[in-house]
């Protein structure tokens, strides 16, 4: 049977066709029935846009680009301070926070949490956040403690209730014996408010004192700078080294020339975002999540500046609760500890 001109044609097309269709259902992931199956997760994180919201939708991202469907999702959350609650309860199955946080909510000893998580366990530990405190030029002290010794009627600007800034900042005045209702007698005040809110308040005059729980070099703290003069505030080793042991706390320095005008390192203390679960959640599911952020270095490096200096071995350090079956299977193949 001998094929017309247009029959060639339509054959050819019919051919053609084909080969692009396979083309395209091999790079849609048709073959994603052979990808591995988890249950479906939420993480809750901080407020929308912010780190802990971007990095973990990141993760997210990429982790379900390993298994079957869509099954990871990263929603704003209670930050730092209300993830631990959250996740407990069942709102979330992973959550971010802290490891001196995470290791209060599984003690439950003191607020704002009055009751035991026992059932929290750890993922991984991903960047750090320094304690920052600016203070105007002229604010005759070097360190916190000088400020409180002195009874310096400061105007402070930290974060919203229920943030782990202002959480942390009630736990450095504690710590020096103080309340907020002695910064007022003694002519200061407090004002609680987002990241951005600070610097503008720092820009018009109307604060002195910013304080700011943030991984350096922080944006915000260079443009406050860049608009008035300031300096760091140190803290001193007792209070550092009490914080240390009541908290899981660690010492760190912000180092010389980090900031305009900053001639000398600045003791202070860090904490360690930490991802987290609960110890019933899907061992499998979990170890793959585990894996994905530990090969994902390039990843973090490319798309966040504060992974600069992170190393996936760093992923088992300074977590505040025991380490998730998953995470911990993961870990022993690697021989971390």
């Amino acid at each position: 049977m001998k094929l017309n001109k247009r029959n060639m044609n339509e054959s050819k097309f019919i051919i053609i066709l084909g080969f692009i269709m396979v083309f395209l259902l091999s790079c849609t992931g048709i073959d994603d029935e052979q990808k591995p199956e988890i249950p479906r997760m939420v993480i809750s994180t901080g407020s929308m846009g912010a780190g802990h919201f971007n990095i973990s939708s990141s993760i997210a991202d990429w982790a379900n680009a390993r298994v079957s469907g869509y099954p990871i999702t990263a929603v704003p959350g209670s930050g730092g301070i209300g993830n631990p609650i959250r996740v407990n309860r069942e709102y979330a199955d992973i959550g971010t926070s802290y490891g001196p946080l995470l290791k209060m909510a599984r003690e439950g000893k003191r607020n704002p949490y009055t009751q035991a998580y026992p059932n929290l366990r750890a993922i991984c530990s991903l960047t750090s956040n320094f304690q920052h405190i600016l203070v105007e030029k002229k604010i005759q002290a070097e360190t916190l403690e000088d400020v409180i010794q002195k009874k310096i009627g400061v105007k402070i600007a930290t974060g919203f209730p229920g943030t782990s800034d202002r959480f942390i900042l009630q736990l450095l005045l504690g710590e020096l014996g103080v309340t907020e209702e002695d910064i007022k007698e003694w002519g200061g005040s407090i004002q609680q408010i987002g990241t951005s809110g600070r610097v503008d308040l720092w820009k018009d005059h109307h604060i002195n004192f910013l304080h700011s729980s943030i991984e350096f070099p922080a944006a915000a703290i260079t443009e406050a700078l860049a608009s008035r003069k300031g300096k760091l505030l140190g803290l001193t080793e007792k209070v550092r080294e009490s914080l240390v042991q009541k908290f899981g706390f660690i010492k760190s320095e912000i180092p010389p020339k980090t900031y305009p005008g900053q001639t000398s390192s600045v003791p202070t203390l860090k904490l360690t975002m930490v991802l987290f679960t609960t110890k019933d959640i899907d061992e499998n599911a979990i170890y793959m999540f585990t894996k994905t952020i530990a090969e994902s270095q390039d990843r973090f490096r490319k798309a966040y500046g504060a992974f600069k200096n992170w190393e996936p071995q760093d992923m088992v350090q300074n977590l505040g609760i025991p380490i998730h079956k998953g995470s911990l299977k993961y870990y022993k193949e690697r021989n971390w500890k």
